[in-house]
């Protein structure tokens, strides 16, 4: 049955229809940047750190800047709602794309249409978060005269004021080398409630309705999260693709051999949290609540993209 959802990345604020089951780096200096009319113009780079396991595949060409925002915060302040926007003068086919984050850069999340419904979302990055390379014969289309919004959540837990240009990079790929068009996919429980004083584990599955293909993911949870798994299960067998401790100042994009799916095989997201403070913790966009999603690419661009939890 499908239901309304508030959803949001550490960022993002969106209202997304959505049902249990598919309803749905371093930021170093531009090179270039003229695919873009409007917006704010290219960045200088940053201090965007690197964030993990491998690119995975080859693209050849420059990075240059897609988006970017300049922003400023007191000691203690947190934005969770910063906004920039372009409109594409061309078709751009992705990839490869990373963020620039420099120090107080706690997500970024990139759609497409001006909107932040489920569908539209095809970017996010946290800290710590990799350069993503997608397979060879695989990208991600962006439409001329789309308007392409960036959202920042920035938070500084520093005695300091601190200031500095995040936003997105990308490499284009020619349109003759693409096969298939990717999207954006998030499976995992949306309804949390994490107890106090202990250790608690919360799982979802969302069963696929389509055929489709996925290659990379992007665990994502809070500063209370410690371990993380993700599972497909194919033809009735499972296959871990991460199983690992979770690290919230070392969020990589994960990329693998793609894996080929079935209407009927399914994404379960297992997230484990040590809640040390005095209180219940529940879903939320801030900090300090907590969210659990195996963010993942998968080919081809699905009609309905977008959010799988309960």
């Amino acid at each position: 049955m499908n239901r309304a959802i508030l959803f949001s990345l550490g960022a993002v604020s969106l209202v997304a229809l959505a049902a249990c089951g598919d309803e749905s780096a371093t930021g170093g200096g531009a090179e270039g940047g003229g695919s873009v009319e409007g917006g704010n113009g290219p960045a200088t780079g940053g201090n965007a750190p690197t964030g993990g396991n491998g690119e995975g595949g080859s693209v050849n060409g420059d990075w240059q800047t897609l988006v970017t925002g300049e922003w400023a915060l007191e000691s203690g302040g947190e934005i969770t709602s910063d906004l920039h926007s372009i409109v594409l003068d061309h078709d751009i086919f992705v990839g490869a794309i990373r963020p620039i984050a420099p120090q107080g850069t706690h997500h970024t999340v990139l759609a497409v249409g001006g909107s932040f419904q489920s569908g539209n979302i095809i970017y996010a990055s946290g800290v710590g978060t990799n350069a993503l390379t997608f397979p060879p014969g695989v990208g991600l289309k962006l439409s001329a005269g789309e308007e392409i919004v960036l959202q920042l959540h920035l938070f500084n837990p520093s005695g300091n004021s601190i200031s500095g240009t995040s936003g997105i990079e990308i490499i284009e790929i020619a349109p003759e080398d693409v096969l298939y068009e990717a999207d954006l996919y998030l499976p995992g429980p949306l309804n949390l409630d994490i107890p106090p004083n202990q250790t608690t584990t919360q799982t979802s599955t969302c069963t696929l309705s389509s055929e489709q293909t996925v290659f990379a993911v992007f665990p994502h949870m809070h500063q209370l999260g410690s371990h993380f798994k993700t599972t497909l299960t194919v033809g009735g067998s499972p296959t871990v693709i991460h199983d690992d401790d979770y690290d919230f100042n070392h969020q990589a994009f994960i990329p693998f051999e793609p894996i080929a799916l079935g209407a009927g095989d399914s994404i379960t997201t297992e997230c484990t949290w040590n809640n040390t403070t005095s209180s219940s913790v529940t879903w939320g966009e801030s900090s300090t609540t907590e969210m659990c999603f195996s963010i993942m690419y998968r080919y081809p661009a699905q009609s309905n993209q977008g959010v799988c939890g309960q």
